[in-house]
């Protein structure tokens, strides 16, 4: 596992104790950039630690169940990055592990912590929207896409999909409150690269409150129709989007630091004070729910 630094040596309850990855040679770069005094290709060595209090787990999502339960099982609390897991049958062990242990369970769901989209949320909040009927989030490259292990079926239990469309997917639950999702249509090809992964989606997700949602996700297509988890709501009492821009002003930085701060400063505080952080294990679950409905209705079609 990976421990990030993003954000981490910032927050003044936090410290980096350890990290862990099987390349010994960027594992060393990383522990000298950041000052990290304990290194090792053995992830097991530090999820044994009794000194380790928390842990991030940043690998290829099919390590993600079982590094984090290995660390729950061991007492620590556990931020998994997304996607939480390849399947909703692993991301419902993971919230066992956590219940079993008493501890906390997080997923970097990051876009909940970008400063836009919670300021969207409250206009939503206050009913400035009406009753929003229906909403369309992206999770898109254009003109580029992964390589390495993205592209592996056997080690990302998907393509643009786990990576790009449930940044969407979760943007779209968390401007409407975080509802349950209902029923999911999806149609997912592969249409731009030669992998075995999907690199092209659309899905239509029904949720609990009444809301529709559409959700594009993808790599390598030839334009942007909004930028990573911009999500646009249609209500009764108008219209509105997270950014109505696709390449930003001059300078612009779209997965900026604060975001990646914020969600670091949520998990170690939620810890410290006992409270679940959010998003937690369960959030996460509903996102792997999701996916797996929409790859079944694919594979259906």
């Amino acid at each position: 596992m990976d421990f990030h630094a993003r954000g981490v040596q910032e927050h003044p309850g936090a410290e980096i104790a350890g990290a862990a990855n099987w390349r010994p040679e960027s594992l060393a770069a990383f522990a000298e950039r950041h000052g990290i005094a304990r290194a090792t290709t053995d992830w097991r060595e530090l999820a044994a630690d009794p000194e380790i209090d928390a842990v991030v787990v940043g690998t290829p999502n099919s390590l993600h169940a079982e590094q984090a339960i290995a660390c729950l099982q061991a007492g620590k609390h556990v931020l998994v990055e997304k996607p939480m897991a390849t399947t909703f049958e692993e991301a419902e062990a993971m919230n066992a592990a956590a219940d079993a242990s008493a501890r906390m369970l997080m997923v970097a769901h990051c876009w909940r912590f970008h400063a836009d989209v919670q300021a969207l949320r409250r206009r939503v909040e206050s009913g400035e929207l009406g009753e929003i009927v229906k909403t369309r989030g992206y999770g898109v490259h254009a003109a580029w896409g992964p390589s390495g292990w993205f592209t592996d079926p056997r080690l990302a239990g998907g393509g643009g999909l786990v990576d790009m469309g449930v940044h969407a997917i979760d943007t779209a639950r968390y401007l409407l409150g975080d509802p349950d999702p209902q029923r999911v249509c999806a149609t997912i090809g592969t249409r731009y690269g030669s992998y075995d992964v999907d690199d092209d989606g659309i899905l239509l997700i029904s949720w609990s409150n009444g809301t529709n949602s559409i959700v594009e996700c993808g790599w390598w297509q030839p334009h942007l129709a909004g930028l990573e988890a911009d999500t646009e709501l249609y209500g009764t009492g108008g219209y509105s989007r997270i950014w109505d821009f696709t390449e930003g002003p001059e300078g612009y930085e779209h997965c900026a630091q604060p975001m990646y701060s914020a969600q670091t400063a949520e998990f170690v505080d939620g810890c410290l004070a006992g409270r679940q952080p959010r998003p937690s294990g369960r959030d996460g679950a509903v996102v792997m729910w999701v996916v797996d409905q929409a790859y079944r209705s694919a594979a259906q079609r």
